[in-house]
């Protein structure tokens, strides 16, 4: 590209300086409108609902041993699961699931993709699996049944109360993201 001469017929290199810049001011808006497509990306993700993840799961776990084991080695507890008979058990597991139910499904509190297993949340099946099987394996664990002298309903009673706190502590932490 030629330049233009000035009055004293030198060369003005403004006209070349000005694409120069002009090249430089194309590539940063380039950059920026780049960023920008990223940012509008990592926006929409963000705002995505989140499926049910191996990530939820340990966070359910967690949870789960958390919020069980403080009540797992509290005498009163024994008590309770050896004194009551397991329809009541079993009216507290029904209860417990359906306070998770609701929980989870109606309170719209985390932003959580609807997906449903035989007609089921995926979530309150997770929730509720890893609860009662970490409760059961803990009390197992420490020896619970055998400090306690359960009998096998009466460990049933025990991992049913533990999994109470299981259930709300599963949903509690994979509810916090």
């Amino acid at each position: 590209m030629m330049s233009e001469s000035n009055a004293d017929g030198m060369m003005n290199p403004e006209p070349e300086r000005e694409v120069i810049e002009l090249e430089e001011l194309s590539q940063k808006i380039d950059g920026i409108s780049r960023q920008l497509e990223a940012i509008k990306e990592a926006e929409k993700k963000k705002n995505e609902p989140d499926a049910l993840g191996w990530d939820d799961i340990t966070q359910e776990i967690v949870g789960a041993v958390t919020f069980a084991l403080p009540f797992l080695f509290t005498g009163e507890l024994w008590e309770v699961a050896k004194a009551i008979s397991i329809e009541r058990a079993m009216l507290i597991f029904l209860l417990t699931l359906s306070i998770a139910y609701l929980f989870l499904v109606k309170s719209r509190l985390g932003n959580m993709k609807r997906e449903e297993l035989f007609h089921l949340p995926k979530r309150l099946i997770s929730v509720s699996v890893i609860s009662y099987t970490t409760s059961a394996f803990l009390i197992y664990l420490y020896d619970i049944n055998g400090v306690a002298h359960f009998t096998p309903v009466q460990y049933l009673n025990a991992t049913v109360i533990v999994s109470a706190f299981a259930v709300i502590g599963a949903i509690a932490v994979d509810m916090v993201k």
